[in-house]
């Protein structure tokens, strides 16, 4: 009972946070064979006693009182580091791993790189766009029917609700941002692309606009990446309602031709295009 001149409290409740610390065993071979060293069971003890831990050592067991405030300790390894911290990192010793190895780029990389080499070659300009598309600039924008594409469960916009299945549209859409700059404009991406079973796969696209290109212009490019492969191929007219009628031809792995008026009026350009895409990954296999 507690007493305040005429006032008096019967009694008092309140709540209060649970301090009692909490227990969290760990295990000697654990922190010798994660911290490179021998330490015994009374190194360790001592060690953590220096980081203001209770340790209560039991037969093989090292049993670590940790205090309420360390709410950063969530696992063994945070007692480890803690341990190395105490010990001092500047008293470990450096040691060359007993392995030799020797690094490579890996091959298909290197015929990324070459492809890269190739189109900067020819003029063009890299850009890189997001593999997440729309509806809109896919199918709608690009004159083409509707087809099945990966989409996302929870878009964050509906500007980035599906997964691209080609590149041309990516590439269509950075013409239409730069219309007002100077041509021509000749722009590639190497960029990676889904299809409807959720497989995913490199894609080579081209673009070329100014107000003479025409089909012979991109088949000279199409052709002379090929070329400088040594690949056998046969060109063959190919229908796509993306390209001009009768100005479009295609491969075994890709396509080329002139861009439709009616594509070009609906990313907002004035000046005819070109494009080309082929399937790198094809390519490379060959």
């Amino acid at each position: 009972m507690i007493w305040f001149h005429n006032l008096f409290i019967v009694s008092i409740r309140m709540k209060t946070p649970n301090l009692s610390p909490r227990i969290m065993e760990l295990n000697l071979e654990y922190v010798n064979r994660l911290l490179g060293m021998k330490f015994s069971e009374r190194d360790v003890k001592k060690l953590l006693e220096k980081m203001r831990y209770g340790v209560n050592l039991n037969k093989d067991k090292i049993e670590v009182s940790i205090p309420a405030y360390r709410t950063d300790i969530l696992h063994s390894i945070d007692l480890v580091e803690d341990i190395a911290i105490a010990y001092g990192y500047k008293n470990f010793k450096p040691e060359m791993p007993n392995i030799f190895t020797v690094g490579e780029r890996d091959e298909f990389e290197k015929f990324l790189s070459n492809i890269r080499e190739i189109m900067i070659g020819f003029g063009f300009q890299e850009v890189l766009t997001l593999i997440m598309t729309n509806r809109e600039n896919l199918f709608k924008r690009m004159n083409i029917k509707i087809e099945r594409v990966v989409e996302a469960e929870n878009p964050v916009s509906l500007e980035h609700s599906v997964a691209r299945n080609w590149l041309l549209p990516s590439l269509m859409a950075v013409l239409e941002k730069n219309k007002n700059r100077e041509y021509p404009q000749k722009i590639f991406e190497i960029g990676d692309c889904i299809n409807a079973k959720g497989e995913d796969f490199k894609k080579l696209a081209g673009i070329v606009a100014h107000a003479k290109t025409n089909f012979s212009e991109m088949k000279a490019i199409f052709t002379g990446i090929l070329d400088n492969f040594g690949l056998e191929y046969e060109i063959k007219r190919k229908d796509h309602s993306s390209f001009i009628g009768g100005r479009c031809a295609s491969i075994e792995f890709g396509f080329f031709g002139e861009i439709s008026p009616v594509v070009i009026e609906n990313f907002g350009l004035e000046v005819p295009v070109t494009a080309f895409e082929l399937y790198t990954d094809l390519i490379f296999r060959k």
